[in-house]
């Protein structure tokens, strides 16, 4: 046998914790591939590879893993062009703050056979690409070359330290094919002591000015609000944002949430926005953003210029995004679970600055409002009286038709708010989106969240469901994801609001042109209708996967449909696709 780099580097990814390696193998693997076949003759165990067919649901995959567990997965492609079919899933790891490890081999740099595995195929000339990490660095927290396989130990074990420190992201290392193929001693490999010194950043919490100054304000504020997106992420930090909404009757808005910040039938969850006037914000007198990067849009929305403004984050810069600017008396880079906890207990020893006759009236406030909201809500989830579904009444009805233990992953896009507000989550891990814009997140992810349930029992659910729009099922990649799916038995159910073709571009366009052109002619002059005959979206995942499809057309047939879709995902362990026809656009 020949021992080189490549088996080191699994070797090392196994010993780091990471537990899945999504893979779309090319000509740069060759040293990898005979480590794959050694790893199994060997008996070794701790890290399964996971064979997907397009690269971007393979990196769709380890950010599904990642944002259940909190843990890196690893993504491996094939050099240039495996880098670049990433695609949007790049930007999405990124701006969610996902921590992934993304390795890519790079074509060879002999010719001659000067070295193991020198140039032998004409793509070797063609996929050389003068800055190949430069194509997603941008968009990666470290990039780094593996130049021998002396010390590709530490390579690895540095860039997952950037990926799993906060704020948290993707990495992105890379090697030539003759770096993979080095032969090497195996006897001489060293012990760097992976499990020991190679720990990430701690997490920080904020100083004690900042937590008088924030808690003080707080507790004296006639109207306070919190404003957050994902503090979801972590559980802990959730557990503390009740105890602090508790403790002083603060209203929590939802901004583009990509995870479950409060329990939405609490009496402080607020609701839920994308892009709307928001007055909530502009009405407080006290505002606490908290692990949010959109709070609210200001074209729309601004806050009293007499209000105090707190941002809580361990990114508040925003230091990803060329343009950011929202205003903010106290700027703390903090963890947001620590940072509540320094709260509360502050409040706790001061108890005396909390006005419990005010504390009491916004609390009745909150009931009332909690009360009107919800009627609002279930007004809109009542069949259609002409049989054409609307979301609020799909939604609903999947609702009480779920088991228990249900996840949704929500890439429902024009029809977000909808689904976060009708699902009624009440924990975090009850729904995620994907915390970015780059459409194609879902059907990947699910196999990640489901894959995850096998590594840790608490992240098992009875049913894990994707409700995607119809243009997002197909940025999705289907025909690999749903191969995917079969092949490691990840059964998970879809429902595609399908309204005919891209609302979002058409809302877009009447949003900056509400009496234009656009707004006079129809989705299919406008370039957005998958009309008038749409795609099979339910036949794509049978061909590809084996999948159990329906289309439902009229609101009377729906709940039976859910029925059927959710028997055949728990007990044949397929997935099942409900097509489920919406108003057309």
């Amino acid at each position: 046998m020949v021992f080189t780099t490549s088996h080191v580097f699994l070797k090392v990814l196994a010993e780091a914790g990471i537990t899945h390696a999504f893979v779309n193998l090319g000509s740069d693997h060759p040293a990898l591939l005979e480590a794959f076949a050694q790893r199994i003759q060997d008996g070794e165990k701790g890290l399964e590879i996971v064979t997907c067919p397009n690269e971007m649901v393979a990196l769709s995959c380890a950010q599904g893993y990642a944002q259940v567990t909190g843990k890196p997965a690893a993504v491996i492609v094939h050099v240039d062009c495996g880098t670049q079919a990433l695609a949007g899933a790049v930007h999405n790891v990124s701006v969610c703050r996902t921590p992934v490890f993304i390795y890519a081999g790079a074509s060879p740099f002999t010719q001659d056979d000067e070295l193991p595995g020198s140039r032998n195929e004409f793509i070797h000339y063609l996929q050389n690409a003068v800055d190949q990490p430069a194509i997603l660095r941008q968009f990666m927290k470290h990039t780094a070359e593996i130049r021998t396989g002396k010390n590709v130990q530490q390579v690895v074990l540095r860039a997952l330290q950037y990926a799993k420190s906060d704020p948290p992201g993707p990495v992105y290392c890379w090697a030539p094919r003759e770096v993979t193929e080095e032969h090497l001693d195996p006897t001489t490999v060293p012990d760097v002591r992976v499990s020991e010194v190679w720990s990430e950043l701690e997490r920080s919490p904020m100083n004690k000015r900042s937590v008088s100054t924030i808690a003080t304000a707080l507790a004296s504020a006639k109207n306070p609000l919190i404003v957050t997106s994902y503090i979801g992420r972590n559980p802990a930090a959730v557990v503390q944002l009740t105890k602090l909404v508790d403790t002083l009757a603060i209203p929590v808005f939802s901004s583009c949430p990509s995870y479950v910040n409060l329990d939405y039938s609490h009496d402080s969850h607020a609701g839920v926005g994308f892009q709307e006037h928001n007055s909530l914000v502009e009405e407080a007198d006290v505002v606490l953003i908290i692990d949010s990067d959109v709070p609210w849009l200001p074209i729309h929305t601004k806050p009293s210029l007499s209000a105090k403004v707190f941002h809580i984050d361990v990114d508040p810069l925003k230091e990803k995004f060329a343009f950011h600017a929202y205003p903010s008396n106290l700027r703390a880079k903090a963890d947001a679970e620590l940072a509540l906890e320094q709260i509360n207990e502050f409040l706790q020893q001061n108890s005396s600055f909390v006005s419990s006759s005010l504390v009491e009236t916004r609390r009745s406030v909150l009931k009332q409002k909690k009360a009107l909201l919800t009627n609002q809500l279930a007004k809109l989830e009542i069949a259609p009286s002409d049989g054409i579904m609307t979301a609020p009444f799909i939604v609903s009805t999947f609702r009480r038709i779920a088991p228990q233990k249900t996840t949704v992953l929500n890439e429902s896009i024009s029809n977000y708010p909808l689904v976060w507000s009708h699902m009624l989550p009440t924990k975090p891990g009850d729904q995620y989106t994907s915390g970015a814009s780059g459409l194609g997140w879902a059907l990947g992810a699910a196999v990640g969240f489901s894959l995850a349930g096998r590594v840790e029992k608490e992240y098992k659910k009875d049913l894990l469901a994707v409700i995607v729009g119809d243009g997002s099922f197909i940025f999705g990649v289907p025909s690999a994801a749903y191969w995917i799916a079969r092949r490691y038995e990840t059964p998970f159910l879809t429902i595609v609001l399908n309204n005919g073709g891209w609302r979002s571009p058409k809302l877009s366009a009447l949003r900056v042109h509400p009496s234009g052109a656009a707004s006079k002619v129809s989705a299919n002059d406008l370039n957005v209708s998958f009309g008038p005959d749409a795609p099979d979206y339910g036949g794509i995942a049978v061909a590809a996967g084996g999948a159990w499809a329906k289309n439902v057309y009229k609101a009377h047939e729906l709940a039976d449909a859910l029925v059927e879709a959710i028997k055949v995902v728990r007990e044949e362990k397929r997935c099942a696709v409900l097509d489920c026809w919406m108003e057309r656009i």
